[in-house]
């Protein structure tokens, strides 16, 4: 019997670890967004015990399904109104520094209670990290485009046409303006 290479080997198993990874555990009540068991770290979250990689299936990314559990159901009852207005309000914050809040759902069972809450997925590390980047990118496009409020050469097409369609939008015209280049 002929025994697989070491390559090999580490591949096949490298796939099973994949779709055990990959695998559905849940999905939610509207079947948008299916749980894996890969978990994601998210740092210390205070009061959220589980993260786990998810998949939504209407735009096809990854998201975070996050879990927050409460084994107390009557403490969790008592709070139930201001957690459902909490969470309405979180899925209305709409802004590119913040991570979108998509959904959230109550899964209330015998005498434990979740609230589950479907969360973009960031993959760039922590926000310390993404911050780090973004300035040094930040600063490497100012060295070459200029800074922001910075003249543009005279002459130069877009800012012609930009300069057009602004005064036109100040002064209240709604008439549009072609760029040629």
């Amino acid at each position: 019997m002929a025994v697989p290479e070491p390559d090999a080997r580490l591949a096949h198993e490298k796939e099973e670890e994949s779709e055990e990874e990959s695998e559905i555990l849940e999905e939610s009540p509207c079947g948008r967004w299916q749980k894996r068991r890969e978990q994601v770290n998210q740092g210390n979250m205070p009061g959220i015990q589980s993260t786990f990689l998810a998949m939504d299936t209407e735009e096809g990314v990854e998201v975070v399904w996050n879990e927050l559990l409460f084994t107390d159901k009557k403490a969790f009852k008592a709070h139930e109104e201001k957690i459902k207005t909490m969470f309405e309000q979180l899925v209305l914050v709409d802004h590119p520094n913040i991570v979108k809040l998509h959904k959230y759902w109550l899964d209330v069972k015998d005498s434990k209670a979740r609230v589950i809450f479907i969360t973009e997925y960031v993959s760039s590390g922590s926000l310390k990290q993404f911050l780090k980047k973004t300035k040094k990118n930040h600063k490497a496009m100012n060295a070459r485009v200029g800074p922001i409020g910075a003249q543009p050469r005279e002459g130069c097409a877009c800012w012609d046409g930009l300069s057009a369609l602004l005064q036109s939008r100040t002064n209240g015209c709604s008439s549009q303006v072609a760029v040629m280049g």
